[in-house]
């Protein structure tokens, strides 16, 4: 059995709900610890093997306030080594603005500038997330049965 970190930063709760969507997903894995970022420490990220980040975006193409203490850990600590991660992003965003998932991405950018590992790529979502995410989740579950060991 694995350890899941599934963090998430969230503005309005669409991405608190889908983190809890796929952690119930995920139970048959190993043992989920779900977690608002904002309740968490940045540094605590050197202890995780395995992340799931949902996030939003806020205002312009910023992370949500519960998530922005972890954004600037990772954009502005040099010294970081995450080689030991497994990671995956999923971006909640609504493509009318001009910065859509831009929280996502960011994360993804500096989560892989740490030496972390992606599991499969990044999925932006617009505003219909809930018909969007299934195949990202199942093609995870699939990466996790093949590739992920304790």
């Amino acid at each position: 059995m694995i350890e899941i970190h599934i963090a998430w930063g969230s503005q309005s709760g669409n991405s608190t709900n889908l983190a809890n969507v796929i952690g119930d997903s995920l139970r048959d894995f190993g043992v989920i610890h779900i977690h608002d970022m904002g309740d968490v420490s940045p540094e605590e990220i050197l202890t995780f093997k395995h992340l799931i980040l949902v996030t939003s975006t806020y205002g312009d193409g910023e992370a949500p306030d519960n998530a922005s203490e972890w954004m600037s850990y990772l954009k502005f600590s040099d010294a970081i080594d995450l080689s030991h991660l497994n990671y995956a992003v999923i971006g909640l965003g609504d493509t009318y603005y001009p910065h859509f998932c831009q929280a996502g991405k960011d994360f993804d950018q500096y989560l892989s500038k740490h030496g972390a590992n992606a599991l499969l790529q990044r999925l932006d979502c617009d505003l219909y997330f809930e018909e969007q995410y299934p195949e990202w989740l199942e093609e995870l579950k699939s990466v996790l049965k093949t590739t992920v060991r304790d």
